[in-house]
């Protein structure tokens, strides 16, 4: 694999998204260092993103809302690129999720749909602010981007 710039979409305003966010990037680094490959990070806040800014480059977008804070949802479609081949959704949950956590995993990846995304070319999650899962997803998202049948 190739150098990999990502561009992780965070609300700030969430703990939860913040530590999870951390922990993929954790995991992409460490995955993506393993297979050879540097990996480039953008960082934005999803709350009021006007435009692709720094990361208009970016292969993968990755959004992630805390469950505590679930009208960030609605700032997900400003973020679309069309440079981007893999948009990452992620739901920041705590120990004992929300009924309402699947829902609002569900919105966001509609909101990207709507805004002209290939269903096919998202990855959604909910994750704990586990170091471990934070790893797996991130694998998860470099598989995908070696797959053939995203290109």
């Amino acid at each position: 694999m190739s150098d990999l710039e990502v561009t992780i979409f965070v609300d700030y305003e969430s703990p939860l998204a913040r530590r999870v966010a951390g922990d993929v990037w954790s995991g992409l680094a460490r995955a993506a260092g393993e297979g050879g490959a540097s990996t480039r990070g953008f960082w934005e806040s999803l709350r009021g993103h006007d435009g692709p800014g720094s990361s208009r480059g970016a292969r993968v977008r990755i959004f992630v809302i805390g469950q505590d804070e679930p009208e960030t949802v609605e700032e997900v479609a400003g973020t679309v690129s069309p440079g981007a081949e893999l948009y990452g959704v992620v739901v920041a949950v705590p120990d004992r999720p929300s009924p309402l956590a699947g829902p609002l995993l569900y919105q966001a990846v509609g909101r990207l749909e709507e805004a002209g995304v290939r269903p096919g070319s998202v990855e959604p999650a909910l994750l704990h602010a586990v170091p471990e899962e934070g790893e797996s997803y991130a694998r998860r998202l470099l598989e995908r981007l070696r797959s053939p049948k995203l290109r």
